[in-house]
């Protein structure tokens, strides 16, 4: 199929017996993040494309603005939410697709009111908004228990205060509970992080509190971020807030996840408190009683001088390592904390990327009228992948770093980060690489990934193990090892699947990788770190 910038796939929203349903926009509405309803585009397990639908297209009400694409109780769900006028009530609203023509079947139905929201533009630096808000919703779906946990965040925040509204829906959406909630602010910014749901029926939502963005405000406060754990339990009828607080240390990214015995991590990487945000000195795992909130083990455990010189030249290696030997504390950069997983035994993943972007400004003159213009680039900086693994108590196992090195200028970093899969406990990572990386010992520096330099490309896969053991090798298509993959689009579909995009230069294509029950990885075209 051919690449057009045009337009580009995004992700694959959901599958069923029939097929896979993936989500297409306008390129630069990916970039731009707009909620503007999508194409869904369908193609049969074959990964053949069969229709593709412009959702805009679809008589719904008032300006719908896209929110999720679902397949629930064997039916496909499209959510949006929109303010239909005329007396209706403005929320979130669902409506079922047909499988086959990805046409509505039946009419919309009201699934969260939100009532009128956003703020007025206001004057930066004294603490007001710039831009109106519009309400956010966070969903997570738990198929095992037949619930979802639709959360609304109407994303203004007035005093150091946000409300939010929690919603438990059964599989017929029905309301199993609700709830309205105040956070609190330690500042005035404030976002929700992530949220989850136990086997008990709590409902859990991590906050992240932030510094000061501008003015005034911002030159006088220390760079700290607090995190704030919200259970709601006994069927929506109590909440419990938990501030976390590591004194000398503070967590700089973090995340929360439950387990199958309604226990409650809280995990992630901290630094130092001298500095402030701008490093990542090792990790902090808290297992909390899902109901109570109560701490039930606590461990904080820095990077050991393995970890914090892996990818560094061998000169720089040697260097840090003598420092650290003569007791020189160090960090490494910030990591963001993508996700937490549970293994089948009950071991916990931490998941997370050095992920950078800075900026560079240029002033010059006009000859002509001596107009002076200032132009702005973007530059981005996605570099190794991190992964922690620890016993279903918090004792770290093993920290290891999966080195790559993708950078980019004005691109939005389209083609950057990482994909992964947990297979028979294994993790399986795809991620754009330059091709010289394919015999990476795990020692030294890796060459540089840059989207124009086509002949340069090459798809990692990568294997990590239980015992931390890396191996890397190479994917490729119709014998074209030279490809290039939209990230967001690589996606595990099922216990043992996963479909992945591989594009050369103008064409792409879909391709899924099927792992046998015991796979265990291939030794062809393999290398172990």
């Amino acid at each position: 199929m051919k690449f057009t910038k045009k337009m580009t796939l995004s992700e694959v929203a959901a599958s069923d017996e029939t097929g896979y349903y993936l989500i297409k926009r306008k390129y630069v509405q990916e970039i731009r993040e707009s909620q503007k309803l999508p194409h869904v585009e369908k193609y049969d397990q074959n990964l053949q494309f069969v229709k593709s639908v412009d959702l805009s297209k679809l008589d719904l009400p008032g300006k719908p603005r896209f929110e999720q694409l679902l397949h629930w109780n064997q039916q496909l769900w499209l959510f949006y939410s929109t303010d239909p006028g005329k007396g209706a009530q403005e929320g979130l609203y669902r409506v079922a697709l047909d499988p086959g023509s990805l046409r509505p079947i039946g009419k919309s139905s009201i699934v969260l009111e939100t009532g009128a929201t956003g703020v007025k533009p206001g004057i930066g630096g004294l603490g007001i908004s710039l831009k109106a808000t519009k309400p956010l919703f966070h969903f997570h779906l738990v198929p095992e228990q037949n619930r979802l946990l639709i959360v609304l965040d109407n994303g203004t925040l007035q005093k150091n205060e946000k409300q939010v509204r929690f919603l438990v829906l059964d599989l017929e959406f029905s309301p199993v509970w609700k709830r309205e909630e105040t956070l609190h602010a330690s500042s005035d910014e404030l976002e929700i992080v992530n949220t989850r749901i136990d086997s008990n029926g709590n409902a859990h939502l991590l906050s992240k509190s932030m510094p000061a963005s501008s003015g005034i405000a911002a030159m006088f406060k220390r760079e700290k971020y607090f995190f704030t754990l919200v259970s709601i339990t006994d069927n929506g009828k109590q909440a419990l807030h938990k501030q976390i607080d590591l004194r000398e240390n503070q967590v700089n990214a973090a995340a929360i996840q439950v387990n199958p015995d309604g226990h409650l991590y809280f995990g992630g990487f901290y630094t130092h408190e001298a500095t402030a945000t701008k490093g990542s000195g090792g990790t902090y795992f808290l297992k909390m009683d899902g109901t109570t909130q109560t701490v039930l083990e606590q461990h904080i455990e820095p990077f050991d001088a393995a970890f914090l010189t892996r990818g560094l030249s061998e000169g720089k290696a040697k260097r840090k390592s003598r420092k650290m030997d003569s007791g020189k504390s160090w960090e490494d950069v910030y990591f963001s904390l993508d996700d937490i997983l549970i293994k089948r035994d009950g071991s916990v993943i931490f998941l997370g990327e050095d992920r950078r972007e800075t900026t560079t400004s240029t002033t010059s003159t006009s000859p002509n009228t001596g107009v002076q213009s200032t132009g702005v680039r973007f530059h981005y900086t996605y570099g190794s992948i991190v992964v922690a693994e620890f016993d279903p108590n918090g004792e770290r196992k093993w920290a290891q770093k999966l080195v790559k090195n993708q950078q980019s200028t004005d691109d939005f970093a389209f083609y950057f980060s990482y994909a992964v899969s947990m297979v028979n406990d294994n993790l399986y990572f795809v991620f754009n690489d330059n091709v010289n990386n394919l015999g990476y010992s795990g020692q030294g520096k890796v060459e540089r990934f840059s989207p124009k330099s086509y002949k340069e490309h090459m798809m990692t896969f990568a294997k990590l193990d239980g015992q931390g053991t890396i191996t890397r090798s190479s994917l490729s298509m119709n014998r074209n090892r030279n490809l290039m993959t939209i990230t967001p689009v690589n996606t595990q579909t099922d216990e043992h699947e996963m479909v992945i995009y591989g594009q050369h230069k103008k064409t792409y294509r879909l391709a899924r990788l099927e792992f046998p029950p015991q796979y265990v990885g291939s030794s062809v075209g393999t290398h172990v770190e």
